[in-house]
């Protein structure tokens, strides 16, 4: 006898490699509420840009570094405790956590539909590099089955980086449970990394096709447990200074006005990509961006960040507004704008003034919500557009649709 064909071994890797099963229950739809966390530290403009560039592989310009090194890492606080499920999230709206149950333990993470690995603090790292935290612990688990041989390894631009092993885990979210999840469980990480996690770990939204386990990528939670949803949907309904929510297979359509307007995705480099080529400042008429950047939906970050041309024309309307190596401020008592975007071809999207002001930074000093992305080809709609829409992510039909809300 010759042994296993090698067609046999192939399919018996690929067996292996995608076990992740949902659990069928009576509901076909299931919603988590965000919670707030005590955090010592309110959210902060520089970091918040200086994030979202090493998220994308972009330089992030020497003053934003030198701006970020002056911040202090999220203090221990042994004391932390959780709010009801429905309660305001964090000052400024910087994080939108939310509950999630690993193994039956419950960690508070960020749902970032701009990744594709589900990441958490864990006991493989060094106490201190947990403190603070919520930290899931495999050896607590009966549910728990390391994966042989597979690793992660999470890259920014600036070489942070997060690695270490995998696992599989029952993974609960609002009631939709999958069993098998891939769960990453780093082991190394770098000091600059931990800076940009303010949660205890990430629930990778976009496709599995970005998703950096080796040697064989893992399915997202939305991807594994959508056969049993009543629809192949993911709604982001995210507020300002209130209660918000994500719901997975179902629209609810209390929490918008008229009707979903879709466009279709590119999904080819796993993201949820539209086009967004035009926009409009307060009452001013639309006015083209010729070269637009394809435009990725982000729940993780939390700015927008446009091309340059756009920034440009949105803060020339803001009277005192700066633009220097660490972005755009402005006088906190200036009247902002509105801010109107295209999302696709037909919808325009409209983003109120009073958001469009990120955070304060002194006295009379404001950190603007919309930002440069420095050039890059890609522009990247966060957290200050999602707290004036209701989006929905339709994974069936690849496409994003979005309403205002109510």
């Amino acid at each position: 006898m010759r042994g296993i064909p090698r067609t046999v071994l192939l399919l018996l890797y690929l067996f292996s490699a995608v076990s992740a099963v949902p659990i069928k229950a009576e509901e076909k739809s299931f919603k988590v509420q965000r919670r707030r966390i005590s955090r010592r530290n309110a959210p902060n403009g520089a970091a918040a840009l200086g994030k979202a560039y090493r998220k994308y592989g972009w330089e992030v310009p020497e003053a934003i570094s030198k701006k970020v090194a002056t911040i202090q890492t999220l203090a221990a606080d042994p004391n932390r405790k959780e709010g009801t499920v429905k309660a305001t999230p964090e000052e400024g709206d910087a994080s939108f956590l939310s509950p999630v149950k690993i193994g039956g333990q419950t960690l508070m993470l960020n749902f970032d539909t701009g990744s594709s690995d589900l990441w958490v603090f864990n006991t493989n790292l060094r106490a201190e590099q947990t403190q603070g935290h919520s930290v899931y612990d495999p050896k607590k688990s009966s549910t728990f089955k390391p994966m042989e041989g597979a690793s992660f390894r999470i890259t920014y631009g600036d070489s942070s980086a997060a690695s270490g092993t995998v696992g599989t885990e029952t993974v609960d979210i609002g009631g939709a449970k999958v069993e098998g999840q891939a769960v990453e469980l780093a082991s190394l990480i770098t000091d600059s990394f931990l800076r940009d996690v303010d949660s205890d770990g990430l629930v990778g939204l976009a496709f599995g096709s970005i998703n950096t386990v080796k040697p064989q990528q893992q399915k997202t939670f939305f991807e594994n447990v959508m056969a049993t949803l009543d629809k192949p949907v993911l709604t982001a309904n995210l507020r300002h200074h209130t209660v918000g929510s994500y719901e997975f297979g179902r629209i609810d359509s209390t929490q918008f006005k008229g009707d979903i307007t879709y466009t279709p995705i590119d999904d080819s480099q796993g993201f949820w990509q539209i086009e967004s080529k035009s926009f409009a400042v307060g009452d001013g008429p639309t006015q083209t961006n010729p070269t637009a950047s394809p435009t990725i939906m982000d729940t993780g970050t939390s700015l927008i960040l446009a091309d340059d041309a756009v920034v440009r024309s949105y803060w020339r309307q803001v009277q005192g507004a700066e633009t220097d190596e660490q972005g755009v401020t402005f006088p906190c008592n200036a009247q902002l704008p509105d801010f109107h975007l295209a999302l696709g071809p037909t919808y325009m999207a409209t983003v109120p003034g009073e958001l469009m002001n990120y955070q304060r930074l002194g006295q009379n000093t404001c950190f603007g919500g919309l930002q440069s992305n420095n050039g890059q080809s890609l522009q990247i709609y966060g957290a200050v557009l999602f707290k004036s829409q209701f989006v929905v992510f339709d994974a069936g039909n690849k496409t994003v649709g979005f309403a205002p809300h109510n």
